[in-house]
């Protein structure tokens, strides 16, 4: 059943920015690990609801990456999903750019 007043979440698209390193797996490029610190601490205060890189071949790190993910926020607004998903320090660092985007969930 569709769900008219359903939930709004935020998701965050991350895709390689100006100081991405062509050829360099997204979880070898310089910084990466400031990105995944940031996402966890969001997690741990429920702010993450998920998140993670796309793929090219499943099998977690040992399958192929693709140049980019995505997060999905359970926050207020988009103007605090653009300020969560623009403070990570990879988008500061023009590692990754981030688009936020609105996602309605009329089934849950």
């Amino acid at each position: 059943m569709i769900d008219p007043e359903g939930p709004h979440y935020y998701v965050v698209f991350q895709s390689p920015g100006p100081k991405w390193v062509a050829g360099t797996p997204y979880n070898e490029q310089p910084g990466f690990m400031d990105h995944a610190n940031y996402v966890s601490s969001l997690h741990d205060k429920g702010i993450v609801v998920l998140s993670g890189p796309f793929m090219k071949e499943e099998g977690g790190l040992n399958g192929k990456l693709e140049d980019g993910g995505f997060t999905i926020l359970k926050v207020g607004s988009l103007e605090e999903a653009t300020k969560v998903g623009t403070d990570d320090p990879t988008v500061q660092s023009g590692l990754l750019n981030a688009e936020i985007k609105t996602l309605w969930v009329p089934f849950h």
